[in-house]
């Protein structure tokens, strides 16, 4: 019972440190962007991808998870919508409110969703 508990706390945390990072990279951004006037908002992208393969890359350094094998063909494909959705997300930030961003943003997962289930035959239950 005990480990089913930390677990739970781990889960809980992590999702809490996603959701706050997220918010602070989108506020962080819009700022650059609106009120520095820093144009550059698929640049941003690159830096974002690239703090968060370092921070991945340091995390498994320090055993804090465990490498799996996955198909090279289908990372590949999620990095790459990945990388997009990201990129127009930040040119979109530029022009819209943080809450029109953060619904944008919602709106993408059913989409990836549906992307999964047409193009990798997979099923969500």
């Amino acid at each position: 019972m005990g480990e089913m508990k930390s677990f739970q706390l781990g889960v809980i945390g992590a999702l809490f440190l996603s959701v706050a990072s997220s918010v602070s990279i989108v506020i962080c951004n819009k700022a650059l962007m609106s009120n520095l006037g820093f144009p550059f908002a698929t640049t941003l992208t690159s830096w974002h991808l690239m703090v968060t393969y370092c921070t991945l890359h340091a995390a498994q350094r320090f055993k804090l998870f465990e490498n799996k094998s996955i198909d090279m063909k289908t990372v590949m494909l999620f990095g790459i919508l990945n990388g997009v959705s990201i990129g127009l997300l930040n040119l979109s930030l530029g022009f819209n409110s943080i809450g029109f961003y953060q619904m944008t943003k919602l709106a993408i997962i059913p989409f990836t969703v549906l992307l999964e289930t047409l193009f990798l035959n997979k099923q969500f239950r």
